[in-house]
């Protein structure tokens, strides 16, 4: 059975907007004088790109993921760019945009996986649920 495209996508998207603007914001703004351990930061970026790119995978074919993917690579790449140009507080760091990659690659591993497009499937399940 071929599922159609999430009923709710522009909820889907607007999740995916929000999970943005929450990254943005937590890298261009001032960084409070935190003791932040190295390997901390670069799981705190590895998980907000493996969210960001698995939300995104949530909504689109198998044959598309590849779109999505470089879409969060690229916002990944800008947004360090931005830390370096836009703010005293931030530096761009090689490391983390390393570790955005990483996180990418791990969704796509994962949606490639037979999991692209999930947000129908869930969409479905919710449905089965409410007419029971």
């Amino acid at each position: 059975m071929k599922l159609s495209a999430p009923a709710f996508r522009r909820a889907w998207q607007g999740l995916i907007l929000a999970l943005v603007l929450a990254i943005a914001a937590g890298s261009l703004l001032p960084m409070p004088s935190l003791a932040v351990t190295a390997g901390v930061d670069k799981l705190e970026h590895f998980i907000g790109y493996f969210t960001l790119a698995l939300l995104g995978a949530g909504i689109v074919t198998r044959e598309r993921l590849w779109v999505v993917m470089a879409r969060c690579f690229a916002f990944g790449a800008a947004i360090e760019l931005l830390q370096g140009l836009l703010t005293s507080s931030r530096t761009a760091d090689w490391a983390d945009l390393a570790a955005n990659g990483l996180g990418v690659a791990a969704a796509w591993a994962v949606a490639a996986g037979g999991r692209a497009g999930w947000a129908r499937h869930v969409e479905a399940w919710i449905a089965r649920r409410g007419a029971s």
